[in-house]
């Protein structure tokens, strides 16, 4: 935990930090090692004659930090355009125990559509080697493996391109091709991915992330109408039963679709990350016709008048950390699931600091939570009780039902007493449950990983697929 705690002070103290890192001599063979966990996403182990002749970019990532998400966009286009001259390697040095597993990090090279190797480094032993301090961290090497450039955190497309191009001309042909050793992955399920479910009126709306899309199924699963054309879909909400909201993730925007006729507007962003909009991951809509945002990219909570079309602040200062207090002060991190209690008050699942966390009367307050890297399975009251990355949770009555995403669990949070509990479930097992959606006997869950959705009786606990056909 001391660990954690030093690496979450040179971020927040030291900010970005570019080169000059002195870095073990012998790049590539500490690479073709393959970390703690071997190689992944791929056909086969590196060696070093993969990576000689060509530059290679590591990317030191974990993949519950959006921030790491939002680089692999940069990393395709780099890829793209410099082709077999580049090999770029992601290096996972996981954050939370609960992605610490190979099966877990190649979902999530899957879920991204991650089109290079990965390294498990869950022992940090390769970050500790090249010396990293954050989440992400890109290294550029040359074709024999000594450092060029190194960049911290987002945003770092245009200097990385002008390393490369710099450099490029030094490379060498191989007889193997990177896009050869990639491993590639059949679909098997109707879902890929499911982010986010819902229930309105007869029919459950289910964020189909992997396929782009948002579907509408009846009580028996079969599919009633399909919404094409997004860019990973993490949250959505209907209102009035015409007008579909989605947190367009990938493209950090917000659209309506009209259910009926299909139109959609685009409400904000631009399909490009930006200061404001940045991977809105859920959507909720207000008794009054409002849309509280999750905006995890800016640990924000955003609110849009529909009719007059203008977002503003509903909560958080944009610095990610866990302060409670007056909501345009307070401290969020990675705001990620909603939830809209019949008072009015909105419950936000804080994926990054593992907390559950509401807004009431203009004041943020941590339910669940203590900080950036305190997490586990525990039960109890506030501060002891623990969570790990939850994604999603359903206020139901005085009891808040969350989808703790990296303990693989669904738990309880009683408004009344301020119990967290885990429900006790058999039959099917969870994998990641990204979302939960809550009736009188049964529960529906978001099985995310397992790329299908779970029915949860209430009273016997037991998990039973869920059939979208």
């Amino acid at each position: 935990m001391n660990f954690f705690g030093k690496l979450s002070f040179c971020v927040l103290l030291m900010g970005a930090l570019v080169g000059g890192r002195p870095v073990l001599a012998d790049n590539f063979s500490t690479l073709a090692t393959g970390g703690s966990g071997g190689w992944l996403n791929v056909t086969r182990p590196l060696t070093e004659a993969d990576m000689k002749g060509r530059l290679v970019l590591l990317d030191f990532w974990t993949y519950g930090c959006v921030n790491c998400i939002h680089v692999v966009p940069d990393l395709k286009k780099l890829e793209q355009k410099f082709g077999d001259g580049l090999l770029v390697i992601g290096v996972h040095s996981a954050k939370f125990k609960g992605e610490q597993a190979n099966s877990r990090i190649l979902s999530a090279a899957k879920r991204f559509g991650l089109e290079h190797p990965v390294i498990n480094d869950s022992d940090f032993a390769i970050w500790k080697d090249f010396k990293v301090e954050a989440w992400p961290t890109l290294v550029l090497l040359d074709t024999n493996g000594q450092e060029i450039s190194r960049y911290e955190g987002e945003g770092h497309l245009k200097n990385l391109d002008a390393d490369i191009s710099k450099h490029i001309g030094s490379t060498t042909k191989h007889d193997t091709s990177v896009a050869s050793l990639i491993a590639k992955e059949q679909q098997k399920s109707v879902l890929s991915f499911p982010a986010r479910i819902k229930k309105y009126g007869d029919l459950f709306y289910i964020a189909d992330a992997g396929n782009n899309r948002i579907i509408s199924v009846d009580k028996d699963g079969k599919i009633i109408k399909t919404f094409d054309g997004f860019h990973s879909p993490r949250g959505f909400t209907v209102s009035g039963d015409k007008t579909l909201f989605v947190a367009d993730t990938g493209a950090h925007s917000l659209i309506s679709v009209d259910i009926e006729s299909g139109k959609r507007e685009t409400l904000g962003g631009d399909g490009a990350r930006g200061r404001i909009w940045a991977s809105p991951w859920d959507v909720a809509v207000t008794a009054d016709g409002n849309l509280v945002i999750a905006m995890a990219g800016t640990h924000q909570l955003r609110i849009y008048d529909t009719a007059e079309k203008t977002l503003d602040i509903f909560a958080g200062n944009g610095r990610e950390a866990v302060t409670d207090g007056d909501a345009d002060d307070a401290e969020l991190a990675q705001p990620s699931g909603l939830s809209i209690a019949s008072d009015g008050s909105v419950y936000f699942a804080d994926a990054e600091s593992s907390a559950l966390r509401v807004v009431k009367d203009g004041q943020v307050k941590t339910l669940i939570g203590t900080g950036l890297f305190d997490f586990g399975l525990k039960d109890g009251l506030y501060p002891t009780a623990q969570m790990q990355h939850p994604q999603g949770v359903f206020v139901k009555g005085d009891m808040v039902y969350i989808a703790d995403t990296y303990n693989n669990a669904v738990r309880t949070y009683d408004i009344k007493t301020g119990q967290l509990s885990t429900l006790k479930t058999s039959g099917e097992t969870l994998n990641e449950p990204g979302s939960i959606w809550v009736g009188d006997d049964f529960a529906l869950v978001a099985d995310t990983n397992n790329s299908r959705i779970l029915k949860l009786d209430l009273k016997s606990g037991m998990l039973s697929v869920f059939p979208v056909k």
